[in-house]
């Protein structure tokens, strides 16, 4: 049976990962959508993925993250037509777009960089 302080102790932990800056992952290579997925939550970030351009569009459009992170490696539209696509949408268009320029783990200076984007 569980006391009182400890629903209070994970109701507030649950609103302040709910607070917590919302990044979308547009990837398609698995392993470096996961290890940045991995980095990222590390990081106090929360995290949606998309493995290709569609599914980014519309996780976008659908969840209004604070911060796009938009690999090259995605399945079906091109990166850049994506980014486009999103940059020119009215209600994704204020979404920063973030291109990392290599796969897998990300830079300390892009995740410092990523935080402050979307706080």
């Amino acid at each position: 049976m569980q006391t009182e302080p400890h629903r209070a102790a994970r109701t507030s932990t649950a609103r302040l990962e709910a607070l917590a800056p919302l990044v979308l992952i547009a990837d398609g290579d698995r392993t470096s959508r996961e290890i940045r997925e991995g980095q990222l939550r590390a990081a106090g970030l929360r995290v949606s993925v998309a493995s290709t351009g569609f599914e980014a569009i519309v996780k976008a459009s659908c969840l209004l993250p604070d911060v796009i992170l938009l690999a090259d490696s995605l399945n079906d539209i091109e990166a850049m037509e994506t980014g486009r696509l999103l940059a020119t949408c009215p209600v994704t268009s204020h979404i920063p777009i973030v291109r990392p320029l290599r796969a897998g783990k990300l830079p300390q200076r892009m995740l410092t960089r990523l935080r402050r984007v979307a706080a």
